[in-house]
């Protein structure tokens, strides 16, 4: 997480977003830099893991958001970075990159416009946010995924053979029973 705030304040206090818009703006400003000018997709809601959405190699930059489909708020000035991979090197290396991308994007932006250094904006990384977790299932998960393949096995097998059954008995009534003729008639 890379925190944005005015010079000289303080850590940034939870629900700070509602009373420093103009950091947020900055703060989301950047975050559209680096995601090539597009709004970062969400997945569910903003705890959710990456990889509980099935995903195994993606990456998101996006600022801390609450609210609804209707309506969204930014709690706070700061942008997170997540991603996910194959690999705890790959996932490193991904993650530093983008970092220092939010950093030096920061930089410029406010270099751009000539801000002076004394309203500089300023950016932390929060440590915290180094974490890597490597995700393995459990035996009890895997034993308990084979268990559910094996009875959607089962029961896929049994409705096929029903629907293969229903359609055999058709056949043979309709062989033993020939094609149904009425009386001849004839018009005049």
């Amino acid at each position: 997480m890379v925190e944005f705030r005015w010079p000289g304040a303080a850590r940034i206090a939870p629900e700070s977003g509602f009373v420093d818009e103009s950091v947020i703006a900055f703060a989301d400003l950047v975050a559209r830099k680096v995601n090539g000018g597009h709004e970062p997709k969400h997945y569910s809601e903003e705890e959710a893991q990456l990889y509980g959405a099935g995903l195994r190699e993606a990456e998101l930059v996006f600022m801390s958001y609450v609210g609804n489909q209707f309506v969204t708020d930014h709690p706070n000035a700061a942008i997170e970075v997540r991603v996910v991979g194959r690999s705890e090197d790959s996932v490193n290396e991904r993650r530093t990159a983008l970092v220092e991308e939010v950093l030096a994007t920061a930089t410029r932006l406010q270099e751009t416009v000539g801000t002076r250094k004394s309203q500089l904006i300023s950016q932390s990384v929060q440590p915290l946010s180094w974490r890597i977790e490597h995700i393995t299932p459990s035996r009890t998960t895997q034993f308990l995924a084979f268990g559910a393949i094996g009875v959607a096995g089962i029961i896929g097998g049994v409705g096929a053979a029903l629907l293969w059954d229903r359609g055999a008995q058709r056949h043979r009534r309709r062989s033993r029973t020939g094609p149904e003729r009425g009386p001849a008639h004839e018009t005049r």
